[in-house]
């Protein structure tokens, strides 16, 4: 196949995968949108300068959060406003996983699941974090969900960023007592044992659904082993300020969990994708069957209306009085609205200029054209 890219997959696979598969409402209609990104199902948009003159017209995106293709100014302006946010120094990355025992549960009962292991991490996060013996204030704190590995298995965690420190209950500036923070073991305890609850408590009010071929003892069972093992809570080295792992999380916020460029081949039968090993650190080939591919690449697809992450603590929306409170005991101007990124200067940032090619004034106006038609595309690229 010469389009090797999600799309191009889809469009080729999806409508057998179908066929053959049950599948929710929501990853179907994902893959329709997918499918259509930038084609003239989707209609268009011509570009015109502020004079009138007319610069190019251009397929719209679908604008789905796990579109590989049409995220680019998204995942950037997602940047731009938690950089925004982010107080001076140093901030902690965690990360919350949860046992592969765990999965089949998810796979049934995913919107519940999502919205579990979020309340585990903040509630966890929020109660060491008052507690006097480690920091007695309250940090900022982003959380981020990703359920795949690199190799694209299913493999649901959460990323955690922190600050080192926190703004005491009378305003002043608090630093953590110990050096890394919170306790590793302390923190896999708490985050265990709430998830756990979550789901005794779910299975005793009817409210989850029972996998196949399971039964509501068996999970209660399994419910009680797990609380005896231990969980992967990771503590990476901390980031001398949170610009980097801001900028880490915003490339899995929106795109997917597949990107084109790791797309290598598409054939007949098989695809080959590319990636790097977290245990090698070395770059990594592998090799697919179409419905498997297909299978771990809809596993990923958000949950609409869920969200992918949060914003806990000082960087909570509700909170910029008191984070402002803390930017200024750091020395940092106070923060009021954040600037959105436009797709001007994003396009701009990549090295093109939004300029007529007439006149050389500012392309400003975007007019729509009808679903269906079929445009030329002219050279170049915005995303809108």
């Amino acid at each position: 196949m010469k389009n090797s890219t999600v799309q191009g997959f889809l469009q080729t696979s999806f409508a057998h995968y179908q066929k053959n598969h049950g599948l929710p409402l929501y990853q179907i209609k994902a893959a329709e949108q997918l499918m259509r990104c930038r084609t003239e199902a989707l209609g268009g948009h011509s570009v015109y300068c502020e004079d009138g003159h007319l610069n190019g017209v251009w397929y719209n995106s679908c604008r789905h959060r796990s579109c590989p293709q049409c995220s680019a100014l998204k995942s950037e302006q997602w940047q731009q406003r938690v950089e925004a946010l982010l107080l001076k120094g140093k901030h902690h990355h965690w990360v919350f996983t949860l046992p592969h025992d765990l999965h089949n549960i998810w796979r049934f009962n995913r919107a519940f699941c999502q919205q579990l292991l979020f309340t585990s991490v903040r509630e966890t996060i929020q109660k060491l974090s008052l507690d006097p013996r480690y920091l007695g204030a309250t940090p900022g704190v982003i959380l981020a969900l990703h359920t795949w590995a690199r190799n694209q298995t299913f493999h649901p965690h959460i990323h955690c960023v922190i600050s080192h420190g926190g703004l005491g209950s009378t305003g002043e500036w608090q630093t953590p007592k110990r050096a890394s923070f919170l306790p590793a073991k302390v923190m896999m305890m708490i985050f265990r044992g709430k998830y756990l609850a979550g789901i005794k408590k779910a299975i005793a009010a009817d409210e989850l659904v029972i996998p196949t071929n399971e039964r509501e003892q068996g999970l209660l069972n399994l419910c009680n082993k797990l609380g005896r093992q231990d969980w992967v809570v990771y503590c990476a080295k901390p980031y001398e300020h949170g610009q980097g792992v801001a900028k880490y999380l915003a490339r899995y916020i929106r795109g997917g969990a597949i990107k084109n460029s790791q797309l290598l081949h598409l054939g007949n039968e098989h695809i080959k994708l590319r990636y790097k090993s977290h245990q090698t650190q070395k770059t990594e080939y592998l090799r697919l069957t179409h419905a498997q591919f297909m299978q771990r690449f809809l596993s990923h697809i958000a949950i609409p209306k869920k969200s992918q992450y949060q914003m806990v603590g000082l960087y909570h929306g509700k909170c910029r009085r008191k984070l402002n409170q803390a930017r200024e005991a750091l020395g940092q101007i106070a923060l009021n609205e954040v600037k959105v990124l436009d797709w001007q200067s994003f396009v701009n940032r990549q090295g093109e200029f939004v300029c007529c090619k007439q006149c050389g004034k500012t392309l400003n106006q975007l007019r729509p054209i009808e679903k269906g038609m079929n445009i030329t595309e002219f050279s170049g690229s915005y995303v809108h």
